[in-house]
C-alpha cells in the first residue's frame, strides 16, 4: 500500500482542525430545578440584555422566531419601549397585562481573552526512495509554521422562569467567540437553549 508525505501531512492537518473545532465549540452547562420536573413552557416572552438596544431586538427576534414553533412567544424589546435596563416593577406589569407564564432571560456574565496556537503548515522529513528510508522518516511531521491567534470568549446565561411562582426552572450557560458574527453567536446560543429545553421536554 502506497503512502506518501501528502497523506500524513493531510492526516494531521485534519487532526489539528477537529481538535480545534472540539475546542472552539463548547459544550452548554445547564441546570434544571427538580421542582419543576414536569414544567411545560406557557405563553412565553424574551428578555435579552446587551450593550444596544438593536442587538437585544435581534436576539429576542431570533429567539422568538425559533419558539414559535413550540409556543405562544413574543419579544420584550419589540412589544414595549424599553430604553436601558427594564425596572422590576415595569416588567411585572408588562408580565400581567399581556398573560406571560414563562419568562426567558439571556445576559452576558463574563468576558475572558483567549490565545489559539494556529499552525499553518506541516513538513515530512527527506527520506530516500528505498523502502527502508520510506518506512523509517516517511511518518515522521513536524510543524514549521505556527501563529497565534488572539480572540474574546464570553459566557452567555440563559435563565427560564416561572411567571406565577418568580422562581428559576432551567439555567443553561455557553460560550461564544467574538470572531464570529453577532447573528451567528446568537444562533448557537439559541439552538442549544431549544435543542436542551426540547430535550427535557418543556415544550
Amino acid at each position: 500500500m502506497k503512502r506518501t508525505a501528502f497523506t500524513y501531512a493531510l492526516s494531521a492537518a485534519s487532526i489539528l482542525a477537529l481538535s480545534s473545532c472540539k475546542m472552539r465549540t463548547p459544550r452548554q452547562e445547564s441546570w434544571q430545578n427538580p421542582a419543576f420536573k414536569e414544567y411545560k413552557l406557557g405563553k412565553t416572552l424574551v428578555l435579552a440584555t446587551a450593550d444596544s438596544e438593536s442587538r437585544c431586538m435581534q436576539y429576542e427576534a431570533l429567539f422568538v422566531n425559533q419558539l414559535l414553533a413550540y409556543v405562544d412567544a413574543g419579544s420584550l424589546h419589540a412589544s414595549e419601549q424599553v430604553t436601558g435596563k427594564i425596572d422590576k416593577d415595569n416588567l411585572e406589569r408588562i408580565l400581567k397585562a399581556n398573560a406571560v407564564e414563562t419568562l426567558i432571560v439571556t445576559s452576558v456574565l463574563d468576558g475572558t481573552s483567549r490565545d489559539e496556537l494556529v499552525a499553518i503548515g506541516y513538513e515530512a522529513h527527506p527520506y530516500s526512495n528505498d523502502y527502508w528510508g520510506y518506512y523509517n522518516y516517511g511518518y515522521a511531521l513536524s510543524a514549521n509554521f505556527a501563529s497565534v491567534s488572539s480572540y474574546m470568549e464570553y459566557v452567555l446565561e440563559t435563565n427560564v422562569y416561572d411567571v406565577k411562582t418568580k422562581k428559576l426552572v432551567w439555567s443553561g450557560r455557553k460560550s461564544i467567540f467574538d470572531d464570529r458574527s453577532d447573528p451567528d453567536n446568537m444562533k448557537i446560543i439559541i439552538n442549544a437553549v431549544v435543542h436542551e429545553l426540547k430535550r427535557k421536554n418543556m415544550f
